[in-house]
């Protein structure tokens, strides 16, 4: 890819990361996504096309609704960066799945999907303990397109023991995380997995296949130590309180998306 080509995938990075912040924002509060147009969540006023570029407006308005003359959330204007440069880096994935597909148009698409997913159901669940089925059926649904355009491309035909492989991978992810959920509420009499979680690790299954969602969960959970034990040395985290996990699963999905499995591996043994 060129320079060119890098700008553009930032480009539509940040234009499709305004549209997550809608996503975010809509599911949260329960609102169609597709309408009413796009509007100022403190004084309702709907944005004009100049209030609504991507990064570009929030700086020029200095951070404040130009009606209501309230501060705008400074976390737009990150997620549309961050969305714009993780499309940048996730243009150089090695996904393991799709790895076998030549189709770089494909391979770029599904990888924006997966990161864009992604990135929605951590931002919920970081603010609301609590992960959309909408999002969770989205994810599933082109997961499974996946499958079907990567033995299209590759094999002319459908290879239905791929298929059942990886979607017999899915519901032994979930049936497996919810065994470890309720042993856990079991254990300390109370919810200390949420079910969402469940359903996302099945999810990503569809994505990673078998020996992706092993890696991307044992990776989640070194993430999710490491910013506890963090936390907890800076009086940020306190002992026995909740903590939202999709984020830190998404991490390990995107992660194992990123740098495949054959290389994880041969990291891990050398350790």
């Amino acid at each position: 890819m060129t320079a060119l080509n890098y700008l553009q995938s930032f480009i539509l990075g940040i234009c499709i990361g305004s549209f997550l912040n809608v996503v975010i924002y809509r599911f949260k509060n329960d609102i169609s996504v597709v309408k009413p147009r796009s509007f100022c969540p403190n004084c309702k006023n709907k944005l004009t096309w100049r209030e609504n570029i991507p990064l570009i407006s929030w700086i020029i308005q200095r951070g404040v609704c130009i009606n209501c003359n309230r501060s705008v959330s400074i976390r737009y204007p990150l997620v549309e960066l961050i969305t714009g440069g993780l499309f940048v880096i996730f243009s150089k994935s090695s996904p393991t799945l799709y790895s076998s597909s030549s189709n770089l148009f494909f391979n770029l698409t599904f990888s924006w999907i997966f990161l864009s997913l992604l990135i929605s159901i951590s931002m919920i669940d970081i603010d609301e303990f609590w992960i959309p089925q909408d999002l969770i059926n989205f994810g599933f649904i082109f997961g499974f397109l996946g499958l079907i355009f990567i033995n299209i491309f590759n094999n002319r035909f459908i290879d239905l023991n791929f298929i059942v492989k990886t979607i017999g991978s899915s519901l032994i992810a979930f049936i497996c995380f919810e065994a470890i959920r309720k042993f856990a509420k079991y254990i300390y009499k109370k919810d200390a997995i949420g079910k969402g979680d469940s359903k996302l690790i099945a999810m990503m299954a569809m994505w990673l296949g078998p020996l992706g969602i092993i890696l991307c969960v044992f990776i989640s959970y070194i993430y999710a130590a490491i910013f506890c034990l963090a936390g907890m040395s800076i009086n940020i985290i306190k002992l026995k309180q909740a903590i939202p996990f999709a984020p830190f699963l998404s991490l390990g999905g995107l992660t194992v998306w990123f740098l495949g499995n054959d290389f994880l591996i041969e990291k891990i043994l050398r350790i």
